[in-house]
């Protein structure tokens, strides 16, 4: 992965280097440290956090998506980021480009740990935290508590440590939203339940404001949704701030997500307009 990354082929070294010390040294102190992220973000991270710890090693762990989140967003937007984790997309969203951002996680340890990152940011006043599963409709769903970063939705069942959630939908928590008026980019990475998200957002999806979804799934049922809601599979080239249609159904993502686009025109003139982003010394 390091070797490979787009922001560390002409670094390789020193990203190495990175991550040897990091290996090392979170075996030694064994508490939460706090490491430089972009511009002056901060991100708190702590061992087994896999995206986090990306970030320290190169820069941006998933490339393409946080390019285009610092490309498409802009000061007066608005950023959903369902399934926030430790909140690294949030800090780019709100602590890099300044824009407002609801930010969902239902996991009580994770939600702390995207609090934490949230406040030594100093992004209170721009981010709307909710420790919630985010659905289909208003219920009560079981979540993991034992699988650290890979905490889910399990069944009643379930051996394991968990609590039972409320749910809330998207159109729910959007029509409370002071700034739902505003263009909007989504990120829902919910790990399999991306359909059930959709269902729960029909009506927000099908305002104009909402100008690209990033999802992790995309299975055929979530091809018609988007498809039918006016939006089409793309891809994004950081280096040459290019928006790609993807004409085959077939999007050439060097992440597990994919990118739904409403309007190519709009879009691809944020993208092109947005200021230079400096990461790791590299500029995109």
């Amino acid at each position: 992965f390091i070797w490979n990354h787009p922001l560390t082929k002409r670094h390789r070294w020193a990203a190495f280097s990175r991550w040897l010390r990091w290996q090392l040294g979170s075996r030694l102190v064994r508490s939460p440290v706090l490491v430089p992220f972009v511009g002056k973000s901060l991100l708190v991270i702590e061992r087994s956090m896999v995206g986090a710890t990306g970030n320290h090693y190169c820069g941006l762990h998933e490339f393409a998506d946080m390019a285009f989140i610092l490309h498409g967003l802009r000061e007066g937007d608005l950023f959903l980021d369902i399934g926030a984790n430790v909140g690294s997309y949030t800090v780019l969203a709100s602590g890099v480009v300044g824009c407002e951002t609801i930010s969902a996680e239902p996991a009580p340890s994770t939600f702390e740990k995207l609090t934490r990152n949230v406040r030594v940011n100093g992004l209170e006043s721009k981010v709307d935290l909710k420790n919630c599963p985010i659905g289909e409709s208003t219920s009560t769903v079981w979540f993991s508590l034992d699988r650290d970063a890979m905490n889910r939705v399990v069944e009643e069942e379930y051996p394991g440590e968990k609590i039972g959630l409320p749910v809330r939908t998207i159109d729910e928590i959007l029509s409370e939203h002071p700034h739902s008026n505003r263009p909007m980019i989504w990120k829902v990475d919910v790990e399999g339940f991306e359909s059930k998200v959709l269902q729960g957002a029909e009506a927000s999806l099908r305002k104009a404001q909402v100008m690209a979804v990033l999802l992790e799934a995309n299975q055929p049922e979530i091809t018609k949704k988007m498809e039918g809601f006016g939006f089409q599979l793309a891809d994004y080239d950081p280096w040459l701030r290019q928006v790609i249609p993807v004409t085959d159904g077939q999007a050439q993502r060097s992440t597990s997500n994919y990118l739904w686009i409403r309007d190519y025109r709009w879009i691809s003139e944020r993208c092109q307009s947005a200021g230079m982003v400096e990461v790791l010394g590299e500029r995109f």
